[in-house]
């Protein structure tokens, strides 16, 4: 098998963890490209629930798993989620954990900023996870940030600390705010530094070596294609880049080996916060859907707002990205819907949109056009060949596959590991 690059192709939480965990198995190295602990993996495996959130998935089988510049790392929540695993028998050293010297180093104010704007902007806000991912990434473009290599020289960490405390603090006293303390934050940073460093490599230099050479590496995106900062439904959107051209740049390698692009897709839409949602179900329907397949944030704890399969939404996805099969997961959620709904086009008055725009004010005013299939209104988690599965559910996935161009290589219908329907070899 070639290098796997995985990505989600909605807004999130399309089940990436549990497809990074199952494939992991057949690579050497696990690599997370992009995102902070804004993310929420969640694996189970024999009713264990394992729940990530920086740390790539492939930790669970104890694959070598490394993580991108692309990233930002909040140290305290980087070591609370290494001790969760040691508490489950899971063990990570740097022996099984890489963290590139030059990703940038989320601070405990960030995340006091993130709560403050949004605060502020009230009925605008992004709906962000308030965890300072946002702040984070802008200190990164605006190159005021730390980074973790920064942390080997007290002097210069000093200077550059000093610098970004003082920018902030000019925010903060404008809402007359508490200033941020550069006593406590060096403080901090001297505290998380040997074991941070511990962790760092140069990146670049370690994966273009000739060991790693034969690797066969699995990339993990983490947040969804349609929360990329460019080309997803801004300003509603992630604070950097998901597609899995980042990678490249994140892990410092050759865009050659990322190998084959997976997407994974709910078999309906969902999104955690703000932003345009077309196919978004406001009824008792949305709710019970909810309810059905569990949509709560594993990070925010929020419910997620719920709708039918956007295939309209899906190509474009397919399309920015270069997805070349999908992932088709939480089916077994549908099992009681009498009727199901597939959205194929998209209507503004007397104008059809076969793609996505990117306007928001456009995807606040249109209309889903819908294909509608009887339900199949029977059990189908348990079900493991293809075979089994309910006529109406193979109709279901066949359409959806016509629509968006790919196919469906995989069927999840159970949140455990085993719960895996193979449609087509990959």
């Amino acid at each position: 098998m070639t290098n796997l690059t995985i990505v989600g192709a909605q807004w999130g939480d399309e089940g990436k963890g549990k497809i990074v965990d199952y494939f992991s198995n057949k690579f050497d190295v696990v690599l997370r490209f992009q995102g902070g602990h804004n993310a929420g993996h969640t694996i189970v495996i024999n009713d264990t629930k394992f729940i990530l959130s920086i740390l790539p998935s492939g930790v669970i089988r104890n694959k070598l798993c490394i993580i991108g510049s692309g990233t930002v790392i909040d140290p305290i929540h980087l070591f609370k989620e290494i001790d969760y695993l040691k508490r489950k028998k899971i063990i990570v050293s740097n022996q099984n954990l890489k963290i590139a010297d030059n990703a940038s180093l989320l601070l405990p104010f960030h995340s006091l900023i993130d709560k403050i704007r949004e605060n502020i902007l009230s009925k605008e806000k992004i709906g962000t996870t308030r965890r300072g991912i946002g702040p984070c990434y802008e200190d990164k473009i605006a190159r005021r940030g730390i980074k973790i290599c920064d942390l080997e020289n007290i002097n210069f960490l000093k200077k550059r600390l000093k610098n970004l405390i003082d920018f902030h603090n000019i925010f903060l006293k404008n809402f007359s705010k508490t200033p941020i303390s550069f006593n406590e934050t060096f403080q901090f940073l001297k505290s998380v530094k040997k074991k941070l460093l511990s962790y760092s490599i140069d990146l670049s230099d370690f994966v273009n070596s000739n060991q790693f050479l034969n690797k066969k590496l699995l990339f993990e995106g983490a947040q969804g294609l349609m929360l990329d900062v460019d080309y997803g439904t801004f300003p509603y959107v992630t604070s950097n880049n998901t597609l899995p051209a980042t990678a490249s740049s994140s892990i410092g390698l050759n865009p050659k080996r990322l190998g084959n692009i997976l997407g994974v897709v709910k078999a309906y839409t969902t999104r955690v916060g703000e932003g345009p949602f077309p196919t978004e179900i406001k009824s008792n329907l949305g709710l019970n859907l909810a309810k059905n397949g569990n949509e709560f944030g594993t990070v925010t704890g929020r419910q997620r707002r719920c709708g039918w399969f956007d295939s309209v939404q899906c190509k474009k996805a397919v399309n920015i990205a270069g997805i070349e099969s999908l992932v088709l997961t939480k089916i077994d959620v549908l099992d009681s819907f009498k009727k199901i709904n597939i959205c194929y086009q998209y209507k503004l008055k007397n104008k059809l949109f076969n793609s996505m725009p990117n306007s928001i004010s456009i995807l606040n005013k249109i209309k889903p056009q819908y294909l509608s299939i009887k339900g199949w209104q029977c059990k189908t988690s348990g079900i493991t060949n293809i075979k089994k599965l309910p006529k109406q559910a193979k109709k279901f996935i066949k359409i959806i596959e016509k629509l968006v161009g790919v196919p469906i290589i995989l069927v999840s219908n159970g949140p455990d590991r085993k719960n895996i329907i193979k449609l087509k070899r990959f």
